[in-house]
């Protein structure tokens, strides 16, 4: 499966605009990325371990409000994450 990271999040994945991950879950998609990007962690994921709120987490274009961890995913699954912007 595919993940996709833009903007801001690239510095943490060694600019790596897309990461080929073998998961067959979000729960796994989540655990292989914390485990495989480490710069990642503290940017991902707030003090509790949930998604930090600033980031939004799309499955197959579909915006994830709350994750699933149990959610099915196969090889032709991508999953971008994005970041909020807020201005004024």
């Amino acid at each position: 499966m595919k993940v996709k990271f833009s903007g801001s999040l690239l510095r943490f994945v060694n600019y790596e605009r897309t990461v080929d991950i073998d998961a067959e879950t979000l729960g796994d998609v989540l655990r292989h990325l914390h485990d495989d990007y480490p710069k990642l962690r503290p940017v991902l994921w707030d003090a509790e371990g949930s998604l930090a709120p600033v980031h939004r987490l799309v499955a197959n274009d579909e915006l994830v409000t709350e994750p699933d961890l149990a959610t099915p995913l196969g090889e032709a699954d991508h999953v971008p994450f994005l970041t909020a912007i807020a201005g004024g």
